[in-house]
Parts: C-alpha cells; structure tokens; sequence
C-alpha cells in the first residue's frame, strides 16, 4: 500500500480532509468524540503525522463552583494575557472552555489540561484524575493532592501584609476573608497569623464578606450596624474585598487611613483610582500564567514529577496605610 493520504482517512471516516487535520493536530472545529474515532481510524491505517504538523496543543479549562471569585475581573484577563501569549510565543494552540460545577468534563480531557483551579475543592478535582494526558492546576495550591501546579505564594502574601502592618505600628489587626471558602484565601490567613504570631500577636478580628465589591460593601455595612470593635488596621484578602469595605467605612463615617488603615491584594488597576490609594501585595498575573503554560510543556516532554511553583509576591506602599 501507497503512502496514506489525508483523503484515504477522511473518505474511510465520512468526513472532510480539514476534519481530519483538525482531528490530528488537537484543533478546535470538531466534536471531540468524532476526533477521538479519526484519530484511532488513522493510527490503525498506517498515518503517521509529519513532524512539521506535529503542533503541540493544550485545552484551558477555566472552572467556576460559583463564579464569584473567577470574574471578568483585570486580574483573571492579565493571567489570561499570560496564558494565552506564551502558547503564542512557545507555538502551542491552545483551546479554551468554560466549565460549572457537576458539568461532565470527560469529553474535554483528550488532551494536556491548565486547569483554573481557584474556585475548587478536593472533590472537584476527581474528573481530572488519571485522565491519562498531563494536567496542571493554576491559582490554587492542593498540597497533599498528586496534581503539580502553579500558583501565587499565598502564605508569604498574607505573611508581608501582617508584617507590613505591624512595622507601620499596628496592634490590632484584622483579616477581612471571603465568605466563600478557597485554598487562596486560606493560605492567606494563615501567613497573616504566623507573621503576627512571631510579634507575640493574633488576629484581632476574621471578618467573613462576600468577595465581590457589592457584596463585600453591603456585608461590611451589615456587619458594622452590630457596632463591633474595630481593629487600627486590616488585610483584605484581595483588592476587590478592600474596596467594598473602604465603601462602607466610609458611608459609616470612618476615615481612611485616619481611623483606619487597609491592605489589600493582588494590586489590581482599582488600586490607584480610590480614594484613598490602595496599598496591596502585588501580584504578577501575566507571569503566573505563562509560567504555567511553560510548565505543562515540561510535562508534555516527559517531566512528570509533580512540582509545586509558587511565584513571589511584593509590598506596594500607597496612601492606605496609616504610621501610628
């Protein structure tokens, strides 16, 4: 027999000859079972794809249980950037679908996976286990999971905050969290407490909001009708938490930083267009996402030891922040 032709595949198949270049190199434009089929239909015929369209392909599942920490937010676009810019620059395609909690994932896994895993939890990791093509998780840290991932150094941000804030003369000090539980979020908490702790502190308050402005802006207001003792100083878990509650303080009187003080996370462009100037760890989101990309070609080279990378994170001093 003659050398197999992309034509003898798609005649034998029932499908077009761009079907079945899309099928072979991973490429959008196909039903992912029909792919499947043409692919074994043209391994059994004998086809050998040529190195030069032998293209390198992942799939980026960005996951939502709720979807109100994975928003359409500058942060997750400056981490899409990432993604999406180094598979440009690595010449890897790369195929983006957007999944719910309990939506059957099974058809999406016939290829390597980024996984957005900030929303998820230990149960929702079980439709990517033994998938039999590499998977790497992004934005979340599951440390006794045997998945490698890419992640921001939560602890060491929570860590600087509370340093931070303690250097600048602060004694009580709060943690303003999410009241929807993630790995982020905790590990954050838990940086705050060891730094305070080595200052013979603990966390005045731990302050549960929803992490949107809205709803961390009406569960501040809720939370402060109760009159509670307030902190000099708190962290928020992340910029968008700190801007609602700034909100609330203030419609409630309270000056900022003059009664009190607030770090935030993540340093997001909102940052610098309240008032006062947020001060926040930074984070470089574009890095996290190229980082991870490079990271799960490793993985399709043959590097399958699960790794842990946690990028560094830094202070950025602004008018929030009060010197007592």
């Amino acid at each position: 027999m003659g050398r197999i032709r992309l034509s003898d595949i798609a005649e034998a198949a029932g499908v077009s000859t761009a079907s079945v270049s899309n099928a072979l190199n991973h490429k959008m434009g196909i039903n992912p079972e029909k792919a499947e089929e043409i692919r074994r239909l043209a391994a059994q015929m004998g086809y050998l794809v040529a190195e030069e369209d032998k293209r390198k392909c992942m799939r980026f599942i960005v996951y939502k249980k709720h979807g109100k920490v994975v928003m359409d937010t500058a942060f997750f676009a400056q981490l899409f950037e990432g993604v999406q810019d180094e598979c440009r620059r690595l010449s890897c395609d790369l195929i983006i679908n957007h999944v719910r909690a309990g939506d059957d994932v099974s058809r999406l896994t016939d290829m390597p996976l980024l996984v957005l895993a900030t929303e998820m939890d230990h149960g929702d990791l079980d439709p990517f286990r033994n998938v039999g093509h590499p998977v790497l998780l992004l934005d979340s840290d599951f440390r006794y999971e045997p998945f490698s991932n890419v992640t921001i150094d939560n602890c060491e941000a929570g860590y600087m905050a509370a340093k931070h804030l303690v250097a600048m003369g602060h004694r009580k000090i709060g943690f303003l969290d999410s009241a929807l539980t993630f790995n982020n979020m905790e590990d954050r908490f838990a940086g705050f407490s060891q730094a305070l702790a080595e200052h013979g502190l603990s966390p005045f308050s731990r302050v549960k909001l929803e992490p949107t402005v809205e709803g961390a802006n009406r569960d501040m207001r809720a939370y402060l009708v109760k009159k509670p003792d307030l902190p000099t100083a708190f962290f928020a878990g992340n910029d968008i938490i700190a801007v609602g509650v700034s909100m609330a303080l203030k419609k409630a009187g309270y000056r900022l930083p003059g009664d009190l003080s607030i770090i935030g996370m993540d340093d997001m462009p909102m940052c610098q267009v309240v008032e006062p100037t947020l001060s926040t760890i930074r984070v470089d989101k574009q890095r996290l996402g190229s980082t991870a990309v490079a990271r799960l070609l490793q993985m399709m080279d043959g590097q399958t030891q699960v790794q842990r990378t946690r990028l560094g994170v830094g202070v950025i001093e602004r008018d929030s922040v009060l010197s007592l």
